[in-house]
């Protein structure tokens, strides 16, 4: 994988690293928690395409919920590093090998000056934070984006933190296991599709 280290998440810079690539947060419209292909499939890589070829395109930019999460995150950082002990580097983003498709974690993990693991920081309302606690397992929301983590970066394990003040925080570790290797080859079936449909619409979109 490549690091990008010096590219902050949210920037123009960091919209433009991503544009057009697939990324682990949506990779759940790529395969679903029941390890089955996902319906919206064909329209995520129609929106990357439109991505690529408009000059124009804005990417999504949150709501109030996602920009309190986004508030929260330096805390929930905090805290995680605080309760494990462990070193955290924060990165823009992480190109996969392929060129293609990548992930924008919210810490990686090092150990001797090496990345060890990957960090997903979720920052949610009580109530949804009240629900990942209460079943204290990776929530099925966000399973497509952790394994989809390790798939890129190829690291052997990730941390997902779900963090809300004055509450207990859910630690749960992540290794690779079958639906890293189903979402691996899911996504090796998606990026053959997207670069068929890329060169289709090279002569049909571009001026």
């Amino acid at each position: 994988m490549k690091v990008y280290k010096d590219i902050i998440q949210g920037t123009p810079e960091w919209l433009m690293l991503r544009k057009g690539r697939p990324s682990a947060s949506r990779f759940s419209e790529i395969i679903t928690p029941k390890e089955k292909p996902s319906s919206s499939a064909n329209g995520y890589m129609r929106e990357l395409i439109a991505e690529t070829f408009c000059p124009t395109y804005e990417q999504w930019k949150g709501n109030k919920y996602t920009d309190a999460g986004t508030a929260l995150e330096p805390e929930a950082r905090e805290a995680f590093a605080k309760h494990t002990g462990l070193t955290l580097e924060q990165v823009g983003f992480c190109l996969a090998d392929d060129g293609i498709c990548g992930c924008s974690p919210d810490s990686l993990i090092t150990e001797c000056g090496s990345y060890v693991a990957g960090l997903e920081i979720k920052c949610k309302s009580p109530m949804v934070h009240t629900d990942y606690v209460m079943d204290g397992i990776l929530p099925p929301d966000v399973t497509a984006q952790i394994h989809g983590g390790l798939v890129i970066t190829g690291l052997s394990e990730w941390h997902f933190w779900s963090y809300y003040p004055g509450m207990k925080p859910l630690h749960v570790i992540v290794k690779p296991d079958d639906f890293t290797e189903k979402l691996k080859d899911a996504l090796s079936a998606f990026v053959v599709g997207y670069k068929a449909e890329y060169e289709r619409a090279i002569p049909l979109l571009k001026l």
